[in-house]
């Protein structure tokens, strides 16, 4: 596909960002850059309007009896939530309409995924590398045994090596990594093509590990697929990564589209089902605007290597952690390194073949928020950093933006509380009597709610839309009754993890307090009431301190705030419960949170399910049955595998 280039005076007077959207199409040729930049501004239009008509709406309320200084920090506490909600809420809607309405809406939103042909080839000589740090060394094998068989099943293996990079320090783990893992290696019929790798320095983390690797090994391959310790992928959607990165040389990273597998507790298993759900048309959505300066998430994507390496150093930041030194979140200050460097980062919005495990917990899901939190507030000292894409600024402006509005809206609360005790103005005139827009007051929460739950909300209508995609959910009733306990889960999670985020960032400002990167819980173990009691007093006692607030001076406030408050108020007890095996198989055995891997999984998902979840596929309610084609399959992988 051939490109033209405005090389006129004009062109050459205009800013590097602006001459760009006049290069004729994207590095892979699969683009307009003006059709992105139409895209962009019609994005950067919806989420303006949008804010600018809310911020109207609220100050339109909040003006009725003059202006206190609650009600004005209020006020600016809502402006400043909004840009991420109302960018969840276009992306949403913006994916739902993409995926119902148009005839291929990967045409649209990746376009350079059509030069690939699905039996193309693979010439590329391809490295498969995960980084582990202090995991369960068989949990490990088994996920990689899964990966190398299913890569090795589509005939195309003698591609791909597999690595696996350790940064573990305790010696006694590390011996058990290591003697595990040539355990494996010794039963694989190439057991040179499995290399495991211990540092003695674990310098920039997972980011310096990789590096490390390339500077040692880049040379030999052109593609890497990144894996986390709880990656798992399926060798045809390894292959199609693979084909689309052969036929794009311009292409530095490509982002597959990873989901939850099955889980044992409550927790994890509702949380996941709302992301499986709405991930699609969220991510659908964003690909549409981001286009070729899209996300890397730092696992489970393909990378062309040698840009990679040359120009994806992570620099270490000026002054002292918790915002200097080493770079936490490496991911998406990669992806816009390797875009500045003329490649470009493309999600692939499609389900199938890329899963992760998510935590098993609320706090264990706090720990791993809380260290993405930091990591992204360290993003302040890179927006100025000179090359980078306009929207490559936008991604890491919005990385920043996901935690703020969690302090803004805590703000929010207890600037709402304050104003309870404050005469009803100190600036400002009141208006006439009874002219309180009741209407405008109550559209305005109910538009806010929307907004806010919009996301999950268009992925639930996406799936709802087609028969046959609530059936991979275990049926219309399975389905609708696992929305309705995902909608009530995410009312009482959203103000529990919005508390922990204000309350990590306010000691990450005032005492410095810094986060590192250690591995992950990932065993599902029942919460005790004294360790849930530990972690989420603060919670509880700020839910106590806004109910007596509200019940004192303005007890009509009380039905209002309700949600919010029993969040707070219950967070010891839903934290324990959603945390036990009990309430998790009780969940498994009713088909509740089900998703389409635990209702027909595939091969590579019933290698590394756990015996608990596995054991919920032969249970008299579970809706999964095996036909006998795939019950052939199974029994043929099953003999292969000896």
């Amino acid at each position: 596909m051939s490109s033209t280039i405005d090389s006129s005076p004009v062109a050459a007077s205009r800013p590097s960002w602006l001459r760009g959207l006049f290069r004729g199409t994207t590095p892979t040729g699969a683009q307009s850059t003006a059709a992105l930049a139409a895209r962009r501004l019609t994005m950067a239009g919806l989420v303006l309007g949008t804010m600018v008509g809310l911020s109207w709406a609220f100050w339109t309320v909040m003006a009725v009896d003059g202006w206190s200084i609650p009600e004005m920090v209020m006020y600016v506490c809502f402006v400043v939530s909004l840009p991420w909600i109302v960018i969840g809420f276009w992306n949403g809607v913006i994916g739902l309409l993409l995926l119902r309405l148009a005839r291929d809406p990967l045409d649209i939103v990746t376009p350079c995924a059509a030069y690939a042909g699905a039996t193309d080839p693979i010439t590329a000589r391809t490295a498969i590398v995960m980084c582990i740090r202090h995991e369960n060394p068989e949990r490990v094998v088994r996920r990689l045994d899964a990966i190398l068989r299913s890569v090795d099943a589509t005939r195309e293996g003698r591609a791909f090596d597999l690595f696996i990079l350790s940064d573990s320090t305790q010696d006694d783990l590390a011996a058990e990594e290591r003697a595990t893992i040539e355990t494996w290696r010794a039963r694989l019929a190439d057991p040179d093509r499995v290399v495991y790798r211990r540092r003695a320095v674990n310098a920039g983390f997972k980011a310096g590990n990789i590096r490390e690797f390339l500077l040692e090994r880049g040379d030999d391959y052109e593609l890497m697929i990144t894996l986390d310790a709880d990656s798992v992928m399926s060798g045809e959607t390894i292959l199609r990564l693979v084909r689309v990165m052969q036929a794009n040389p311009k292409l530095g990273i490509l982002q597959s589209l990873v989901v939850g597998l099955p889980a044992r507790t409550a927790f994890a298993r509702i949380f996941q089902f709302g992301m499986r759900a709405g991930m699609r048309s969220y991510t659908m959505g964003a690909a549409w605007w981001s286009g070729d300066c899209g996300p890397y998430w730092g696992h489970n994507a393909a990378i062309r290597v040698a840009p990679f390496r040359d120009h994806a150093e992570l620099p270490t930041l000026s002054g002292k952690p918790p915002l200097g030194g080493v770079i936490l979140s490496h991911d998406q200050v990669e992806a816009v390194l390797v875009r500045r460097a003329g490649y470009e980062v493309c999600v692939l919005p499609e389900e199938g073949g890329s899963w992760e495990d998510n935590p098993p917990s609320l706090p264990e899901f706090m720990r791993r928020n809380l260290r993405w939190c930091q990591g992204n507030m360290q993003y302040v000292k890179l927006l100025g950093m000179p090359g980078l894409k306009l929207i490559s600024r936008v991604q890491l402006l919005l990385a920043i933006l996901m935690y703020v509005g969690a302090p803004a809206w805590i703000g929010f609360m207890i600037a709402g509380a304050a104003q309870a005790f404050m005469p009803p103005s100190v600036i400002g005139e009141l208006d006439p009597p009874g002219s309180f827009p009741v209407g405008l007051s109550i559209g305005l929460l109910m538009t806010m709610l929307t907004i806010t739950f919009t996301p999950k909300l268009m992925g639930y209508l996406d799936v709802a839309l087609q028969r046959n995609e609530m059936d991979r959910y275990g049926g219309p009733q399975l389905f609708t009754l696992g929305a309705l306990a995902e909608v009530l889960f995410g009312f009482l999670l959203a103000p529990l993890i919005s508390f922990s985020v204000t309350t990590f960032l306010f000691v990450l400002f005032v005492f410095g307090k810094s986060v590192g990167w250690e591995a992950q819980d990932r065993d599902a173990h029942r919460i005790g009431w004294g360790e849930a009691t530990r972690k989420l007093w603060p919670a509880t006692l700020f839910g106590a301190a806004l109910t007596v607030a509200f019940a004192v001076s303005a007890p009509y406030v009380l039905f209002w705030a309700a949600p919010v408050l029993a969040s707070f108020l219950l967070a010891i007890p839903f934290t324990v419960l959603t945390s036990t095996e009990t309430l998790g198989a009780l969940t498994a055995r009713a088909g509740l949170g089900a998703t389409p891997e635990e209702v027909r999984p595939p091969l590579e998902v019933r290698a590394v399910s756990d015996d608990l979840v596995a054991a919920r596929y032969a249970l008299p309610m579970s809706p999964f049955r095996l036909d006998g084609g795939e019950a052939a399959a199974l029994r043929a992988a099953e003999k292969a595998a000896g």
